[in-house]
């Protein structure tokens, strides 16, 4: 195949790149492992209790008891009849599972996964880019993808990206994109079957990244005139499809072979989703609000500059007399990087609503954007002067590190849950033996969907290993009471429930548990959720012995 170079040759020779590179890695652990033990109480805790809970079951009980799916289930003995979750690919929670195996169940053996893979996606990142742009601009891109707050507290993704990673590298290879002698050969194809394959495996992201390449790969062939490859082209439809089909017929197999609610899950997502109605205005209102916190303001501002203004600038500007006289700054690729994070965010734009990390894939193309955007800056500043293409880059860097810094202690900042509602439920996971139950005024059942069904909010089930059985009214406790299975009683100190709340103490020994109030920030928006005050009722108790 023939060669498509986007570089000057000579500079991609650089002897302390992968020294740098390492250093790149270095940086992303310890910023990727701060605070690695915290709690599940921060910005996207449901998430992160979640992927940990399920793993939690497939160690705690045994494949025998998951079947190898995702599983919610508390207590032990467990319930017989446990329900399965089947929205996303089952390798994940079971990966995770095998981490927390060896290391022990916790908050960061859940969490060095991401570490892991993050790492992975990063030195994948720029063995890419090195084969498309030079030295000093890879490295520069891998730092600004390392720094951006949604790098900082999310990570840069997990198996899905990884493997789509590796699937492009193999994918540029094949196409003849890339530099530094890397010939196609066989292996690349399989590489690339096996890593589009296993992207879906893990994770839905991973078909954007085939959809991406796939059609990529179609529209170089029409643009360049060229039949395609019949065995790459087979390799982009087959490997993908044969996994999203795999992953459907086990969603549609543990539901019985309802094949509705899978198209029911993809209407909500591709829809409204967790929004009462789907506003055009409000979405790209909250595509913007999540962009500027996520990729911070000057480096979102420099990859926009620099895709319309600083493009047009490479475009017109006069070609060297020698290729081997400059460095190009056009974008290698651009579309390649573009549609994966256009086609997720518009195809399943009813999950953008709540979740920074649906923005993931925006990082690379932002990274690279910025990136050749202050390259050219500089280009531009050195006809001035050296000190004053240096200057301008250290005023950038300074700017942009500080934003970085700010937007990622806002993240860690953030609290979903109160830290006080955690603590409460881990006092009563102590206190209530694993073979009984809490019963409690709130069920704390979330059921976001029909499709994903009801289940207890991931972050109650981590902390509170225990069943929940609800109770509203005294007759219901005193019943239940009765069993011998519920030791305590939960229900929070609102003003409706006063008249109950002074009947259950007049009857048992309680423990009362302060409120919080929650906080905004000073522009208004969100920042820690409060909690109601509780009481926690002794039901083997008895309130004339206190």
């Amino acid at each position: 195949m023939k060669k498509e170079t986007f570089l000057n040759q000579t500079d991609n020779n650089t002897p302390n790149f992968w020294f740098c590179g390492g250093l790149l890695v270095i940086l992303l652990a310890s910023i990727t492992t701060r605070d690695i033990t915290r709690p599940f109480y921060g910005l996207h805790s449901w998430a992160e209790a979640s992927g940990a809970w399920v793993a939690r079951v497939h160690v705690k009980y045994g494949l025998d008891y998951t079947k190898g799916l995702a599983t919610w289930a508390v207590g032990n003995p467990p319930t017989q009849n446990p329900s399965h979750y089947f929205d996303h690919p089952q390798l994940s929670a079971l990966t995770k599972a095998g981490v927390m195996a060896v290391l022990g169940v916790s908050e960061w053996s859940s969490r060095i996964v991401r570490v892991i893979t993050s790492v992975l996606i990063l030195l994948l990142f720029l063995k890419i880019l090195r084969g498309l742009v030079d030295d000093k601009t890879a490295l520069l891109s891998g730092l600004i993808y390392t720094l951006s707050p949604l790098t900082g507290y999310f990570g840069l993704g997990d198996w899905p990206v990884v493997f789509s990673f590796l699937a492009l590298w193999n994918y540029l290879v094949l196409i003849g994109a890339v530099r530094n002698g890397h010939e196609p050969t066989r292996l690349h194809k399989y590489g690339i079957a096996a890593g589009l394959f296993m992207a879906l495996q893990f994770g839905w992201p991973g078909f954007f990244y085939a959809f991406a390449m796939g059609l990529h790969y179609v529209g170089r062939c029409v643009f360049h005139r060229k039949k395609p490859d019949k065995t790459l082209l087979a390799i982009l439809i087959i490997a993908p499809l044969s996994s999203l089909a795999l992953n459907f017929t086990v969603m549609a197999a543990g539901q019985e072979w309802n094949f509705q609610n899978i198209i029911d899950l993809y209407k909500w997502r591709s829809a409204k989703g967790e929004m009462a109605e789907f506003q055009w205005s409000a979405w790209f209102a909250k595509l913007w609000e999540f962009a500027v916190t996520n990729f911070t303001l000057p480096i979102l501002l420099t990859a926009i500059v620099y895709l319309t203004f600083g493009q047009l600038l490479v475009f017109i500007k006069p070609k060297p007399e020698k290729q081997q006289q400059e460095i190009s700054r056009q974008f290698p690729l651009f579309w390649l990087f573009a549609i994966t994070p256009l086609a997720q965010l518009l195809v399943l734009r009813g999950a953008l609503w709540r979740h920074q990390t649906w923005e993931r894939p925006l990082g690379p193309l932002i990274a690279i954007a910025a990136a050749l955007g202050v390259m050219l800056l500089t280009d531009i500043l050195k006809k001035i002067g050296r000190k004053v293409s240096i200057t301008g880059l250290v005023l950038w860097a300074g700017v942009s590190l500080i934003a970085c810094v700010i937007g990622t202690n806002n993240y860690y900042s953030i609290r979903w849950q109160p830290p006080e509602k955690i603590e409460m439920f881990k006092m009563l996971n102590q206190k209530i033996p694993p073979d009984k139950a809490l019963l409690s005024y709130e069920p704390f059942i979330v059921n976001q969907n029909k499709a994903k069904g009801a289940f207890y909010r991931p972050e109650i089930a981590w902390y509170l290993d225990r069943d929940i059985v609800p109770a509203m009214s005294l007759a219901e406790v005193q019943k239940y009471a009765l069993s011998g299975k519920y030791p305590y009683y939960l229900i929070p100190a609102a003003d409706s429930l006063s008249s109950l709340i002074s009947q259950l103490r007049q009857l048992y020994k309680f423990e009362y548990v302060s409120g919080v109030q929650g906080k905004q920030t000073e522009d208004g928006k969100f920042l820690k959720a409060g909690m109601f005050s509780y009481f926690i009722f002794d039901l083997n108790s008895s309130a004339a012995g206190s």
